[in-house]
């Protein structure tokens, strides 16, 4: 307490009443590597404006869930603030925190309660894009004025609906791996696989808008394949082994002993049976091997498929795979929000720097991209060739690994980095995919 008091002697404005219902003038959402940077921040803001600042280290609560703690505190803290850098960007628990700010944001239905700091140069998110941000690049004494301004300015209430649509749409932006739209066979075997007559409104909305040709093509040629097609007879794998193991084999066994038998001098009507008795297993054993060699094919050639389909499907940020339920013999496409440019940019980029530290003397010019740079992504531009057809690799590449990783997806396999995920929240991206199966690839050598 006294330290407090000393505070207040040595500084002649008075600690800032914090409004009703609220316990802190600013919380700071900031990556883990920015936190010295951050207590500077912090300290001037409580010294030199007598702000009352939430301090993760200090004001979270030990044993409480890390959402509850994020909740508490925005919900308590009159702004928000976001340090963002790239290490931000990448982190889930900051993303997190950046849309149950906007979400806090609609709820109060208050303007100026957000305040991005830009720390260094990088990609803004999405949900922050509409908001004006302070250029935190530089000498603190410059800016930081500006940030006790905005922190000191009086939310507004909302007056207009275009300023609430606008954070509406930030908030409904898609993530990749959001899923978008699913299509379930129909279980009887007569008419069409599925029912389907318009493209649902969640792919025909920006920024997917697939047509209606290229979706009900998508449909019609998955109801054509051999897995769709046989989905009654060959999707009860598992069962088939089981009756396999149970009957087929027990019956083989006493086949085999009745051959024994006969060898050593049966009759001719127990050979007849025996014949008989290893009818059953034969068929079987054959009608196994068919559905092997089928299911083999069948999925080389939904591999195929997919692969073309999402190839296509890239300007319009959407990919497409397929799950089983065999016991139910149900198939169903499912429409995933996926886009590409960022894992593309980045594993072109490394690409590029590989290449030049293999070839120093090679002149290069590199070609700036960011998320919204799809074009440049997608047309055959020639002014940049080196780059264009790395670009063009990567793409490839990753197209080729896309049926495996949306798989892997569906049938929950796939790994979570948790903070390191790098352009999905509820999985790693198709770039991390590829550079773990490359890491795999080279430990087995």
């Amino acid at each position: 307490m006294a330290t407090v008091v000393e505070e207040e002697e040595h500084h002649s404005v008075e600690r800032k009443m914090v409004p009703n219902g609220k316990k802190f003038h600013v919380f700071i959402s900031y990556s883990e590597s920015d936190r010295s940077w951050v207590g500077t921040v912090i300290q001037h803001l409580q010294n030199d404006y007598n702000f009352k600042c939430f301090e993760n280290s200090a004001d979270f609560i030990p044993g409480r869930k890390i959402t509850e703690n994020i909740e508490y505190a925005m919900s308590n803290s009159v702004k928000t603030m976001f340090i963002l850098t790239e290490e931000y960007n990448k982190s889930y628990w900051c993303q997190y925190e950046v849309e149950f700010a906007i979400l806090k944001l609609l709820a109060e239905m208050k303007e100026n309660v957000i305040i991005p700091v830009l720390k260094e140069e990088c990609e803004i998110p999405g949900y922050l894009r509409p908001f004006t941000y302070i250029n935190g690049i530089g000498d603190m004494n410059v800016w930081l004025p500006k940030l006790a301004l905005a922190i000191e300015a009086q939310g507004e209430q909302y007056n207009h609906e275009l300023a609430l649509n606008r954070v509406k749409d930030a908030v409904n932006r898609n993530r990749n791996l959001d899923l978008l739209h699913e299509e379930t066979s129909r279980i009887s075997c007569r008419g069409p696989v599925f029912r389907w007559k318009y493209v649902p409104e969640s792919l025909s909305i920006p920024p997917m808008k697939v047509s209606s040709e290229l979706y009900n093509e998508i449909i019609k040629t998955i109801s054509s394949k051999r897995l769709v097609l046989g989905r009654h007879c060959r999707n009860c794998w598992w069962p088939t082994m089981l009756l396999a193991l149970v009957i087929v084999l027990p019956t083989l066994g006493v086949g085999l002993a009745f051959i024994g038998i006969a060898i050593n001098g049966g009759t001719s009507d127990l050979i007849e049976i025996i014949s008989v008795l290893m009818a059953f297993p034969s068929v079987a054993m054959l009608w196994l091997a068919m559905c092997c060699c089928s299911e083999y094919w069948g999925q080389r050639e939904m591999r195929h498929a997919f692969l073309e389909f999402n190839r296509r499907l890239i300007p319009n940020k959407v990919m497409v795979t397929y799950k089983r339920q065999r016991l139910t013999a149900n198939f169903t496409i499912c429409f995933l929000f996926f886009d590409m440019t960022s894992c593309v940019n980045h594993m072109a980029s490394e690409l590029l720097n590989k290449r030049i530290r293999e070839n120093p003397t090679r002149d290069i010019v590199v070609l700036n991209m960011n998320d919204d740079d799809d074009e440049v992504l997608l047309d055959d531009t020639t002014e940049d060739s080196v780059t264009y057809n790395e670009q063009e690799t990567v793409t490839n590449n990753l197209l080729d690994l896309s049926s495996a990783y949306l798989q892997d997806y569906t049938n929950e396999k796939l790994e979570h980095a948790g903070d390191n995920n790098r352009h999905a929240t509820k999985a790693i991206c198709i770039c991390q995919f590829a550079e773990s199966l490359e890491i795999k690839k080279n430990a087995n050598l």
